[in-house]
């Protein structure tokens, strides 16, 4: 009786409030109905706050009945990092001599730094509609397109003698990191035009061929279809604008790069998956390329280099084939791991995954030996990482020979991100909560191949030097 009595007063207060009926209106009526002994002390708490998230969820439905559709779909999501990173660098008599000005004195050729940075992104993700998307985000600026690292204490200013020097506590610099639209008029096609996510597929993203910072500019075509659990093969073509070159002669040719990728992914039984693909790249009009950092001894240059000092290409880069695989084991120990004894305080130890990945790269417009790229490697631990108790492992062995790709692309912590470079990463990420994690990598790193430095400028540090080096990130993740 009592419960029957709780309820019809619940709805009649409910309706109430519908009419309008003002809050401290129907906290009075609870009142008076409690203490007529009608409702209970706990009885009118609930209902207090039952009308409470009622009268909430009616503001929060009329706020956004007020509002366009595009604006109710607006998704905001972003990351920041903090990055505590040790390079070294290790040249052969790099410390010795005592002229600055051969590159061979006290400190000059050898490299040993500590750095502090932070990266922070933001990414406004809007569904206009069933068929369109627009994706816009906003990032710290890294000064290159393979960056978005700001590193603390290297700000600079200009003062009003338009002189530049270094300001202590400056504030980093907010750039465009992508903006572009997505039209998906189905679930085989995907459309994207603007300056986008990556949309090459990387095995295990590994960043063979792509530092993971580059946003490509022009657009992506993406057919796929889903046959069975076993098999969906997939095939995209893509047109990259490379850069908007001074026309020569009355004719405008930018370079620009066209990309055609087609694979396959799926299950090959109930635990075991897979996913390959093969590539064929094509740069347009490499000549007219600009190239952010010189080009030195890691890509062929023309003799024109010695010269001029600036970077020109020996080689083209219009028939580059790169073929890649990946294939992987699900909960791969099944009940083995079941009965260890683990304290409360502790993840019970788990194996979700275990995979391994490779790529092979080969530009066929060389016209020597040096132009075969190459990766493997492995991987162990959660698919994701979001909570305490989500771990993963990977490790890979990657050598790019200095004609196998552009050194203007490639992962920028390996060795610089020049080509002509080989060497070890290996990487752990650890879950400590919900969208927060931490990551420790090491490079181990050499160049491939020693060649002469062609150049009319002194080296004077040692990123004009080959030597082993060693890199240390250790990394604080959050996502929002």
């Amino acid at each position: 009786m009592k419960k029957l009595v709780l309820t019809l007063t619940a709805a009649m207060i409910f309706s109430w409030q519908a009419m309008g009926f003002a809050a401290s209106s129907v906290d009075s009526l609870i009142q008076k109905l409690e203490d007529k002994g009608i409702l209970t002390q706990q009885d009118a708490a609930q209902l207090k706050g039952e009308i409470s998230q009622n009268e909430q969820a009616s503001q929060q439905s009329t706020f956004k009945s007020m509002l366009p559709d595009w604006v109710n779909n607006i998704k905001l999501t972003g990351d920041f990092r903090f990055r505590d990173q040790i390079q070294e660098r290790k040249i052969p008599g790099g410390d010795l001599g005592s002229s600055p000005t051969t590159g061979t004195g006290f400190g000059t050729r050898n490299l040993h730094q500590n750095r502090a940075r932070i990266r922070a992104r933001i990414n406004f993700e809007d569904q206009i509609n069933d068929q369109f998307k627009v994706v816009v985000g906003i990032a710290t600026d890294g000064g290159t397109a393979r960056s978005n690292n700001y590193t603390l204490g290297g700000s600079t200013s200009t003062n009003k003698d338009n002189a530049t020097f270094s300001d202590s506590f400056g504030k980093p610099s907010l750039i465009l990191n992508k903006a572009y639209a997505v039209y998906t008029p189905n679930s085989m096609i995907t459309a994207e035009v603007g300056k986008m996510d990556n949309p090459i597929w990387e095995p295990a993203n590994a960043s063979f061929f792509w530092d993971p910072d580059i946003t490509p500019e022009g657009g992506s075509l993406q057919l796929q279809k889903k046959i069975n659990d076993y098999v969906t093969p997939w095939v995209q073509a893509d047109v990259f604008d490379l850069h908007d070159a001074t026309p020569t002669n009355g004719t405008k040719t930018d370079p620009f790069m066209m990309v055609l990728q087609g694979g396959a992914k799926g299950n090959l039984t109930d635990k075991i998956y897979y996913k390959a693909a093969a590539s064929w790249y094509d740069v347009n009009n490499p000549s007219h390329l600009v190239f952010g950092q010189s080009l030195g001894t890691n890509t062929q240059i023309t003799a024109a280099q010695s010269a001029s000092g600036s970077a020109a290409l020996k080689y083209n880069f219009r028939d580059v084939i790169v073929v890649g695989a990946e294939f992987g084991m699900n909960d791969p120990l099944g009940e083995l791991l079941d009965n260890i004894p683990t304290p409360d305080y502790l993840p019970h130890p788990y194996i979700a995954q275990i995979g391994v990945f490779g790529d092979y790269a080969e530009n066929q417009d060389t016209g020597d030996d040096q132009n075969k790229a190459w990766e493997m490697g492995a991987y162990m631990g959660n698919s994701a990482i979001n909570g305490w108790g989500t771990w993963k492992i990977q490790s890979y062995y990657k050598t790019l020979e200095r004609d196998s790709w552009l050194d203007i692309f490639p992962d920028d912590d390996f060795y610089s991100g020049d080509t002509n470079t080989k060497g070890w990463r290996t990487q752990l990420d650890i879950g400590l909560a919900k969208n927060v994690w931490f990551t420790m990598s090491y490079f181990r790193t050499n160049i491939f191949k020693d060649y002469t430095t062609v150049s009319t400028l002194t080296p004077t540090s040692a990123f004009s030097h080959s030597g082993p080096e060693s890199l240390y990130q250790m990394d604080l993740n959050f996502k929002f």
